[in-house]
């Protein structure tokens, strides 16, 4: 009698041929899920940039001036290439004198994802129309001591 040795297995069976299939669908699913995610986050940073950035910059053109201390109860979109972008402003008073103001800046960004993105920043300014500028010519004061003839 002979005796038959068996040899290695040649080739994969069908079982285990689907569960490989379904490990690597399985991980492909996530890494596009994981990319996805990286997407909204990286779309989101970004847009908290520019909310931030838009609102220092909304606030150094109240404290140069160029916008009036007036409170904006409501939002009111830029008229610039940010046009996704609002911004509304609350300025009040901070002495008897109105020469410094507690301004605050709000900036926001409603993209279609749904999340509302919004930076704020709140500040002392002095008033514009109440400083002066380097160009303002000084007062000459009197002399008080006269003059006398010798």
């Amino acid at each position: 009698m002979k005796m038959r040795t068996s040899q290695g297995r040649v080739a994969l069976t069908l079982l285990e041929v689907i569960v490989a299939m379904a490990i690597f669908l399985i991980s492909v699913i996530a890494i596009f899920q994981l990319l996805f995610l990286g997407t909204e986050r990286a779309l989101e940073v970004r847009l908290r940039t520019r909310t931030s950035l838009r609102c220092q910059a909304k606030l150094s053109e109240i404290m140069i001036g160029a916008e009036p201390l007036n409170s904006s109860g409501s939002y009111t979109n830029f008229t610039d290439t940010d046009t996704d972008l609002q911004w509304k402003m609350e300025a009040t008073p901070s002495d008897d004198k109105q020469m410094l103001w507690t301004v605050k800046v709000w900036v926001k960004a409603e993209p279609q994802s749904g999340k509302t993105v919004e930076s704020h920043l709140c500040q002392f300014v002095l008033n514009p129309s109440m400083r002066g500028t380097t160009f303002d010519q000084p007062a000459m004061a009197q002399s008080t001591t006269p003059m006398t003839n010798q």
